[in-house]
């Protein structure tokens, strides 16, 4: 059997030809890149270094300390990478005579030979592996045969003394383009002959997505219309990173077979998921989100199956959970609604133990948790940099896409492509700086320490520009493109290879012979696409939103009675739907009959919002009023103290809180507040207190209800329930007062503060049910106690005052709620503070609320009385 190798250059060239040899039978032949070939001859388990191997050795040789220079920066999580690149063109080039004498080149040769000394037995170099092969050259015959170097555009220097020595000893052929650089080689040269390639069209494109667009929507057209199979279709660029998310996504949305010849970002699998989940708690901290996440990406392991599949029962979402201690808390507080019972505490706690030990313990908790490729993910990416930098090395992973390029298009860099030619090439990118490339220099051997050596890095350029000549002089029909504009929006320059004369204006709304998917179809074809039911219904919405003369669904209206709406209207209602019935009636059917809310997107928030920061404060006073009204300040004092401590400890396991310093910050505010509440109300003779008081619902502990059944409001059919902030009754007097208490300043007017818009609604709700369940009291009073003040500022209504707002707020909810039985629902207004609704409503708001006005005027009339009251 007669030995041959075939030397390419690129994974997708190794792949191909191979391919091509088993297709035809080829005993014998032997497909290798020239590392590949070099290891061949040098024998024995001999290969070349390899990526993650080298990155080791690096790590380590900088970690031995003793630099002049580099030694400022060693610890610097991007000086491996850097190192690297700087390694890998350094041993591309020819070894130099001489060496210019400064610090910087001083600490690399250092680096060198410390990366050669800590590399494993048989890894090699490049120029190590050259040197071991010419040292075993006289087996080339029997081990190598005839060598024939195929389709390589570019050899680098470092490999100059091997071929020509192999030369000597073996026939040798090199077969390229017209345009490979070849002045150097003694041996035998064939020149591919060259296609007769012709333009087919050069597309300006609005972007780097819409270039991507245009290309795949060109290769579709290509295998749809029989001119040629996927395996003859390939696109390139020089540097194909900004296009690489739009290719993954719309061939996967195509459904058509596109090889990644360089790989696709780890981060797009389900493994590199997982490492990333990992990598956020590692480096971010604990919380119950991060968690979560974790569990729902993690592979199946050991770790994975001893947990319970039920361990995250009973925790609610709204709690951050930011420690081991705060999730033993919560699991044993919610064991007995697990089935079985502390198995999670057991299972669970041993796993965030070890992750609350942060990237510190990253090598061992990625062993603990994952396995298979995602174990092997987590390993490179710790060996590409120091473990703080873990986010940047999963970004720069990649994997093969697990496609064969024998019946794919193909899809990568413009190297790649040049060393295994296909009839029909579309290049990308051909904008200026991104094809050619800017030639930069080496950031860790910058041009100005080098001298007269020349990185081969520095001819970026210029290499660019020969495979731009080789795929066009090789492809049988080639197209172009570029992007008028960046992904950023920047303008962007044509290239210097850019055929002026030849450009066509491709805009995103031309009309493509062949569609690559069927959102492409519907995208390119607005008629076809007005079709579409989703589509049809999309743009009557818009066009109602925007049509002054109707209300309509989409505007909010409904039919009579709706079910949904009389199923949400005969709930018990609380205060806050109340509000929501009378001050914004889209909002209740939304919320109420609609069950929106609002997602939990911020685990750990920097800052309470107004609503919560107002429950921790009332649940403060209510602590303080436990026990009865404190008879002086230092009680007071004292007893502020003492809930403060509890509230610290109990909302860390049921809600979302700030970090440490601004948590305990925000207490103490909250206790400024409550004090000025409870400091208020101190020498009033008032009778009996009670503090968060609830009514219309079971309620075990003391209150002076009569019934506990939800309130009546008038004759609405609408009853409600809530939890008054303080009740003081005096039973010789029959009086009562009902305190609302308010974190923020009291406004500044001459009238008495009665429904302010709608905000106060709750107060006079709270009168009316006051009113109702003590059938004793013969005066009832409200005020509201704003606690931002010192002293506290005290707004009040008199019994004859809360008797009239009573009677305008069941006037006002039967309004309400005939307006949603009669379905003639419309948006509010305008909310004073932020209403995460409003985003189901047009984002040009203002001007929606000014074409609607009339109409949502005469819908909402009956209620306009309230939303201007004071």
């Amino acid at each position: 059997m007669l030995i041959h190798t075939v030397v390419v250059d690129g994974p997708l060239a190794l792949r191909m030809r191979r391919l091509d040899a088993a297709r035809e039978g080829a005993t014998g032949r032997q497909v290798l890149t020239l590392p590949l070939l070099a290891a061949r001859l040098a024998g024995g388990f001999v290969s070349a270094a390899s990526h993650e191997v080298l990155n080791l050795a690096i790590r380590q040789a900088l970690e031995a300390g003793g630099y002049e220079d580099i030694g400022k920066v060693s610890e610097l999580p991007g000086l491996p990478a850097a190192a690297l690149s700087a390694l890998r063109d350094w041993w591309d080039m020819e070894a130099p005579a001489s060496l210019p004498d400064n610090a910087r080149l001083r600490d690399f040769v250092l680096l060198e030979r410390r990366v050669r000394d800590e590399l494993p037995s048989g890894m090699l170099t490049p120029p190590d592996l050259v040197k071991a092969a010419l040292a075993r050259l006289r087996f080339a015959p029997k081990v190598l045969g005839a060598v024939t170097i195929q389709d390589v555009a570019n050899i680098q220097a470092v490999w100059y003394p091997l071929i020509q020595a192999l030369c000597d000893v073996v026939p040798v052929r090199w077969i390229a383009s017209q345009h490979s650089r070849r002045d150097w080689f003694s041996g035998e040269t064939q020149t591919r002959p060259s296609g007769t390639a012709l333009l087919g069209s050069a597309d300006l494109c609005a972007d780097p997505r819409n270039e991507v667009r245009e290309s795949l929507r060109w290769a579709r057209a290509l295998v749809a219309d029989g001119k040629a199979a996927p395996h003859e279709v390939a696109i390139s660029a020089a540097s194909p990173s900004a296009w690489d998310d739009a290719f993954l996504v719309l061939s996967r949305e195509a459904g058509m077979p596109v090889h990644f010849t360089h790989g696709i970002p780890a981060l797009a699998t389900r493994e590199g998921q997982a490492c990333a989940a990992l990598a956020d708690i590692l480096l971010r901290g604990l919380s119950q989100e991060r968690v979560r996440l974790l569990f729902a990406r993690l592979p199946r392991s050991p770790a994975k199956e001893n947990v319970p599949s039920d361990w995250a029962k009973g925790l609610r979402r709204s709690a951050a959970l930011t420690s081991p201690t705060l999730w033993r808390h919560v699991l044993e507080q919610t064991r007995d609604e697990r089935a079985n019972g502390d198995l999670a505490e057991r299972t669970l706690l041993p796993i965030l133990e070890d992750l609350a030990g942060g990237i510190a313990s990253a090598e061992g908790v990625g062993r603990s948790l994952l396995n298979g490729p995602a174990l092997s993910l987590w390993r490179d990416a710790l060996r590409m940099a120091p473990p703080q930098a873990i986010e940047l090395s999963l970004q720069a992973l990649r994997v093969a896409d697990g496609r064969e390029p024998g019946n794919s298009i193909a899809w990568g860099p413009a190297r790649h492509v040049a060393a295994a030619p296909r009839a029909y090439v579309r290049l990308v990118g051909l904008d200026a700086n991104a094809w050619p490339r800017r030639s930069n220099e080496n950031a860790l051997l910058p041009q100005h320490l080098l001298g007269q050596l020349r990185l081969p890095s520095a001819e970026a350029a210029e290499i660019d520009r020969m495979t731009h000549d080789i795929i066009v002089g090789q492809s049988t029909n080639y197209s172009l493109s570029r992007a008028h504009r960046s992904a950023t929006g920047s303008l962007q320059a044509a290239s210097t290879l850019w055929p002026r004369k030849a450009e066509r204006v491709v805009g995103r709304s031309a009309i493509p012979p062949h569609a690559f998917s069927e959102s492409d179809r519907l995208y390119a074809r607005p008629g076809d696409a007005g079709k579409d039911p989703q589509v049809r219904a999309s743009r009557a919405c818009w066009r109602a939103w925007w049509d002054g003369e109707q209300h309509t669904a989409h505007d909010g209206k409904v039919r009579a009675n709706h079910p949904l709406v009389v199923d949400a209207l005969s709930e018990v209602q609380s205060t806050t739907s109340l509000h929501r019935l009378l001050c914004d009636p889209l909002g209740f059917v939304w919320e109420y009959a609609l069950h929106w809310r609002e997602p939990n997107l911020d685990p750990q928030p920097l800052a309470l919002n107004h609503r919560a920061f107002g429950e921790l404060v009332h649940a403060l006073i209510a602590g303080v009023l436990r026990n009865g009204a404190p008879k002086n300040i230092d009680e007071i004092e004292i007893a502020l103290d003492r809930e403060a401590a509890l509230l610290t400890e109990s909302w860390l396991i049921t809600r979302a809180v700030p970090p440490g310093l601004l948590w305990r910050h925000t207490v103490e505010m909250a206790r400024e507040r409550a004090l000025q509440g409870l400091k208020d109300a101190i020498d009033e003779p008032r009778g009996r207190s009670w503090t968060e008081l609830s009514f219309g619902e079971p309620n075990d502990g003391p209150h002076p209800w009569t019934t506990l059944s939800p309130v009546q409001i008038g004759k609405t059919g609408i009853v409600f329930r809530g939890r008054i902030d303080r009740l003081d009754e005096d039973a010789a007097r029959g009086a009562a007062v009902v305190t609302d208490y308010k974190v923020g300043t009291a406004p500044e007017r001459k009238k008495p503060v009665v429904f302010d818009r709608g905000a106060e609604l709750q107060r006079v709700f709270y009168g009316l049910a006051v009113r109702s369940l003590l059938a004793d009291v013969r005066s009832v009073s409200s005020q509201l106690t704003y606690l931002k003040h010192d002293p506290a500022r005290t707004l009040s209504l008199t019994n004859e005052e809360l008797e009239k707002a009573i009677d305008q707020a069941v006037a006002f909810t039967a309004a309400g709620v005939q307006l949603q039985r009669n379905g003639q629902i419309a948006p509010g207004p305008a909310p004073v503070f932020f209403d995460p609704l409003a985003i189901a409503l047009p984002a040009e708001l203002d001007s929606y609320r000014r074409v609607k006005r009339r109409l949502f005027a005469g819908a909402n009339s009956a209620l306009d009385k309230l939303w201007s009251s004071p």
